[in-house]
């Protein structure tokens, strides 16, 4: 089976941002490949050189093929004949007069051009694209001008509470009800889905994995170790935040929260890690820099901006308790990743969240926006450890059995399965 990827990547493969979409993308690319799938991607947030198009290695040393659209193709005689001549070219050059709302002619004719370049050197069985977004529109004009029955398979990360309505009506939902199979990563995401028009039956629910060999519990004294090259206080209560600083986030109300539980616990500290950096506009990281402040919590709260893996790794080791206050979550891969490490969880009920964390069980589900509860959960686990390490070890327990990469990618191969066995 041969399967081309195509979506974004996280910044340790090149890619400009992190974020949930890159992190699966890449992870279920590389269990493809481990499980004997033939997988190339392309990626859809390198374009950092100037000069050249080509597949580069994936430094894991997988048997994953990673491309790279680098530079706008000139269309010169080699270029065209590639294609299959000028007629062929004046298909796409008709297409892309249509698609005027995708920005400039000259830039979509890249792209265009460019995922023809990619999918016709991989020839795949299936397309796979992560997100109904533009990316699923380039590669469809490229099956309709050839004429290539290729199946073609999506993945739904977010809906409503994640994208403006204009968005999802005029541009997600036609990929949507346009491709042989949605993945959706929970079923919230799935009923929106169809609700949007895709048929019940073309849908199915996968969750995303995380890598519980890398994301793992530590002992007390790992815990020590980790503040100490955070520098963070190594004896008092942690409350973590990993997240993209934007509105959705609501890392507002966290704040507002932790001004609560220092009422409750003094010395109670709070790290944040993430930029707003992907949010352009919206980055709240001054505005919250600005509340932090003016609630007195200067000295108890730390922005730690992004961070490198094994930060990232250090600040789930430090914390005791996680949170995410989010307004709307497809399914939030931090909270996988902080249930992984064995901490519990006090989040919003809001989206796949609810399918995510099991209330009283491997966390805390509260109101969102709601200050005095949240703080009240999260004070709830800080003062209480036993009942915090055996939440802990529930979450822990809820990855191993659910949301594990192994069954995502056995989930995902079987998708592939079924869609080419279709007439």
């Amino acid at each position: 089976m041969r399967v081309a990827l195509i979506g974004p990547v996280p910044p340790l493969l090149g890619g400009h941002t992190p974020g949930g979409v890159a992190t699966h993308q890449v992870h279920l690319a590389r269990g493809l490949s481990a499980a004997g799938v033939e997988a190339a991607l392309l990626a859809t947030n390198t374009a950092v050189c100037p000069r050249a198009w080509r597949p580069f290695a994936d430094p894991e040393k997988s048997s994953l093929r990673i491309f790279r659209m680098l530079a706008p193709l000139r269309l010169d005689q080699r270029t065209v004949s590639a294609l299959g001549g000028y007629r062929c070219l004046s298909r796409y050059l008709v297409e892309v007069a249509r698609m005027r709302r995708f920005g400039s002619r000259r830039e979509v004719l890249r792209n265009v051009l460019g995922y023809r370049r990619f999918l016709g050197e991989v020839r795949p069985d299936i397309t796979h694209i992560q997100h109904p977004l533009e990316r699923c529109v380039y590669a469809r004009t490229v099956r309709r001008v050839e004429r290539w029955r290729t199946p073609l398979v999506v993945t739904a990360h977010s809906l409503f509470g994640e994208h403006q309505e204009a968005t999802i009506r005029a541009l997600m939902a036609p990929n949507l009800r346009a491709a042989d199979r949605v993945i959706a990563v929970s079923q919230h995401i799935g009923d929106q889905a169809t609700e949007l028009g895709v048929s019940p039956s073309r849908v199915r629910v996968i969750h995303s994995g995380v890598d519980a060999t890398r994301f793992r519990p530590r002992l007390p004294s790992q815990q020590t170790a980790a503040r100490e090259r955070l520098g963070l206080r190594t004896h008092t209560p942690l409350v973590l935040f990993v997240g993209n600083l934007e509105p959705r986030k609501q890392v507002d109300v966290l704040l507002r929260a932790m001004s609560h539980v220092r009422h409750a616990l003094p010395e109670a500290e709070f790290l944040v890690v993430g930029s707003g950096e992907s949010a352009g506009a919206l980055d709240q990281t001054a505005r919250l820099q600005h509340l932090r402040d003016e609630l007195g919590l200067t000295g108890s709260v730390r922005f730690a901006g992004r961070v490198a893996e094994e930060q990232l790794l250090d600040a789930y080791a430090a914390a005791d308790v996680f949170a995410l206050p989010s307004s709307s979550e497809a399914q939030g891969i931090v909270a996988l990743e902080a249930m992984a490490c064995g901490l519990p969880v006090v989040a919003s009920a809001v989206g796949g969240l609810l399918g995510t964390i099991e209330d009283q069980h491997t966390g805390l589900l509260v109101a969102s926006g709601d200050v005095e509860g949240l703080a009240a959960g999260i004070v709830e686990l800080l003062g209480n450890p036993a009942r915090r390490v055996t939440m802990g070890e529930a979450a822990r327990q809820a990855v191993e059995s659910r949301f594990t990469w192994s069954h995502a990618v056995a989930a995902t191969c079987e998708v592939y399965r079924e869609v080419l066995e279709c007439p």
